[in-house]
């Protein structure tokens, strides 16, 4: 490999994470920027009223608003279990600023009823400021309703015609807050941009004066060693697929089989706890596929190629890896299926299902990782194939592939958090069928724990490969 051809591909490196930046600011939309506030206030459960609010009666309940942007203030009141008449007037404001209102005619108003009012735009600056919700009505005496309240709670007063009343009434606020790297998107991705062009940097000058760099090695090895690389590839897939009627097929089929099987099985447990069941079970079917296919392979690839191992130097990780590409090959054949069954449910296919393609990716970098594990114990430990397909089961089992997570006891959560496979699937299933970005922290929590599994697959694989030919 030549200058010029290092600095193309050095080139190609950064234009692409110029171009996947830019792609996942627009892609993510609001989700990268805001998520519904922690700070929003609950409800409370009322156990009296305010007095019956009727013409020239003002009741105020002052609050400190701690959402960033604010959306929606609800209440809650009583008709008394009768019919009434007249309006009730509310209105929301800090200071001297109207922020919403609402005119509500009474005889519609049900008992215990909900009423929201709502602004068509989110209403920022208000952060730690006071908020006054106001009400006035113009209904006749025994006519009229009552806001409910809650006296046993002390978080305040609030005020009826002029007097403090001990309690609050029994309202909510929902809105969203800022999401730090959000905000400060550009300054976040720039620096990691300057921080990849010092490291394509110094790699290049280590090229130039001849020194040992990971980054040249990984890319002269690929450069090198590509064309064994994709006829190993197609070794495996042509293997997979040999005297079969349908060939490559399958590899559509399987995981449509297998769904509409697990569905008619799963369905009547779960289908009404889980919205969109079909596309939530094809998503985990196929995830879970391509993770015990290409641990399966990825365990027996350097035993069974011994021969070409003990006779010929090649970089050992490139079975495992060529192994985990055949499979991944027949992953995106499978994704086929899964966006047929979302047009064929009516789910609408948004532009965060494009986002989706970064979780499929985790799951690729995690499984290379922990399938150079297993080759390397799988040298070592001949056993371990039999334990795998074990493992592997429980594995499935632990991870919601058909059943919802919600079912799984708060003391055994902890197993999903630090579960590769169940963050990939989780996220996966929030671009498809939520039809939104999964927040920042999703992307960065999934990656880092894909990438650990490689960096962590990488040095045990290293450290270990030179006894290899000892024990094949």
């Amino acid at each position: 490999m030549n200058k010029e051809k290092l600095k193309k591909i050095f080139t190609s490196i950064f234009a692409t994470y110029c171009a996947l930046v830019v792609s996942f600011y627009f892609l993510a939309g609001d989700q990268i920027r805001y998520r519904q506030s922690r700070s929003e206030i609950q409800m409370l459960n009322p156990n009296q009223s305010t007095e019956e609010i009727v013409a020239g009666r003002t009741v105020i309940q002052n609050f400190v608003n701690l959402v960033d942007r604010l959306k929606s203030v609800s209440f809650k009141i009583t008709t008394f279990y009768r019919t009434n008449v007249g309006t009730l007037h509310v209105e929301v404001s800090s200071g001297t600023k109207l922020l919403m209102k609402k005119d509500i005619d009474i005889s519609k108003l049900e008992e215990g009823e909900v009423i929201t009012l709502e602004s068509d735009k989110y209403i920022t600056g208000l952060t730690g400021k006071l908020v006054t919700l106001t009400f006035t009505s113009t209904s006749d005496k025994n006519e009229g309703i009552a806001i409910l309240t809650n006296g046993s709670v002390a978080r305040g007063s609030y005020i009826d015609n002029g007097e403090h009343i001990s309690g609050n009434i029994c309202f909510s606020t929902t809105g969203q807050e800022y999401i730090f790297t959000g905000q400060w998107y550009w300054y976040i991705v720039g620096g990691f941009g300057i921080m990849l062009v010092a490291i394509l940097y110094v790699s290049y000058k280590c090229f130039i004066n001849k020194k040992k760099n990971y980054l040249i090695i990984a890319i002269n090895v690929i450069d090198r060693y590509q064309f064994l690389i994709h006829q190993l590839v197609l070794r495996d897939f042509k293997t997979k697929y040999k005297r079969s009627v349908l060939g490559v097929l399958w590899s559509f089929l399987n995981p449509l089989l297998t769904m509409t099987i697990q569905y008619f099985v799963f369905s009547n447990f779960f289908k009404s706890d889980i919205a969109n069941y079909p596309v939530y079970l094809l998503t985990g079917v196929i995830s879970y596929s391509f993770f015990s296919e290409a641990t399966s392979m990825c365990l027996t690839s350097i035993s069974h190629n011994d021969r070409l191992i003990t006779k010929v130097y090649v970089p050992k990780y490139i079975f495992p890896l060529s192994r985990t590409i055949s499979s991944s090959i027949n992953l995106i054949i499978s994704i086929i299926p899964l966006l047929l069954v979302v047009l064929l449910t009516g789910l609408t296919l948004k532009q965060s299902a494009i986002l989706s393609l970064f979780f499929f990716l985790c799951l690729i970098i995690f499984v290379l990782g922990f399938g150079m594990i297993l080759a390397t114990l799988m040298v070592f430990f001949r056993d371990i194939q039999f334990l795998w397909s074990v493992i592997s089961m429980i594995w499935m089992y632990a991870t919601p592939i058909f059943y919802p997570a919600s079912i799984i006891s708060p003391k055994y959560s902890f197993i999903q958090t630090f579960n590769p496979l169940y963050q990939c699937i989780k996220n996966i299933r929030i671009c498809l069928i939520d039809g939104i970005s999964p927040e920042p922290r999703a992307y960065a929590y999934t990656f880092a724990m894909a990438f650990f599994w490689l960096l962590l697959g990488s040095l045990i694989f290293k450290k270990e490969q030179d006894k290899f030919t000892l024990y094949l």
